[in-house]
């Protein structure tokens, strides 16, 4: 995934008052989203340009078209370190595109294509099956997509499915995220605008809890704020520690960059700012997958957007 420099710290309690003006909260379905994971899974490893990516993307439009949203595609050359140059498709899902105020949700669904987080140097060059890192960021905007079919929050909400995040080099930091520089120089919509943003990877773990990444603490506070007001609201809040536990390069991090909006990446990290064991392995499968935890974020979420 990214590289990650340690970081231990304690954020102050932030007051903030959240009163909902939309209609009914809507309730984030995690039976549906866990049906996401294994259809997810089922299409096997996707890496940038490989076939199984490709029916993915027609996937997650299908997913999204059925839910209501307005689907705009975005096709770009990248040329990830380590093999041929790939088209990457990023694929954004609109709800009110009419809406001049709008909150951006993002995740990756290309996966690793080389598990070099096993010890075992053959199985190093297998593709990941990426069911956390890639499947639960997935699923859980399609699970907000579903959410959104019966309710709307004030604000104009935008899904985006990111292509080409997995496929760097540790000792390159912008070789990864490649889908994600290409859209944030250029965003489908042009000009596109948000008050602000949340990214998610690796939200659906048993025993996950996402403390503070230290961009998102750094760059946006703010947006930090909002999810643990949420949380706290929801009786939520130990899924989310106010303990920051590390600086990551993900996807926000060139969001931030390219469009200078605020992003919080949602990630599981451990206190020592560990990623979980699966990462990067052939392990990473719906075994250790957890309704609880999709559940938690996904209606965290759900009430970020109703407070807007």
């Amino acid at each position: 995934m990214r590289r990650l420099w340690p970081l231990l710290f304690l954020l102050p309690a932030c007051e903030l008052q959240c009163g909902s003006r939309a209609g009914s909260l809507p309730s984030f379905d995690a039976n549906y989203a866990f049906d996401l994971i294994l259809a997810y899974e089922n299409f096997g490893p996707k890496p940038a340009g490989s076939e199984n990516l490709a029916r993915t993307g027609d996937w997650i439009r299908r997913e999204l078209e059925s839910s209501g949203a307005q689907v705009l595609t975005q096709e770009v050359k990248v040329k990830p370190p380590v093999g041929p140059e790939v088209t990457a498709r990023n694929l954004i899902g609109q709800f009110d595109p009419e809406k001049k105020e709008r909150v951006l949700l993002s995740a990756h669904y290309d996966t690793r294509p080389f598990a070099d987080e096993e010890r075992d140097p053959k199985k190093q060059k297998q593709g990941v099956p990426g069911v956390n890192d890639g499947g639960s960021g997935t699923a859980l905007l399609l699970g907000v997509a579903h959410a959104l079919t019966g309710a709307r929050p004030n604000v104009g909400v935008d899904l985006l499915f990111l292509d080409a995040e997995d496929a760097g080099l540790p000792s390159h930091s912008d070789s990864y995220c490649l889908g994600t520089q290409a859209w944030a120089r250029n965003p489908v919509p042009a000009g596109y605008r948000a008050r602000f943003g949340i990214n998610f990877d690796m939200v659906g773990r048993i025993g996950a809890t996402f403390p503070v990444e230290g961009n998102s603490g750094a760059r946006a506070a703010q947006v930090v704020a909002k999810v643990h007001a949420a949380a706290q609201e929801l009786g939520l809040s130990d899924y989310f520690p106010r303990q920051a536990a590390g600086f990551v390069i993900d996807d926000h991090v060139y969001l931030m960059g390219g469009l200078g909006i605020p992003v919080m990446d949602i990630i599981h990290l451990s206190p020592e700012g560990r990623f979980p064991p699966e990462w990067h392995t052939l392990q990473d499968t719906s075994e250790f997958i957890s309704r609880d935890v999709l559940k938690a974020v996904g209606q965290t979420t759900l009430r970020v957007l109703w407070n807007e």
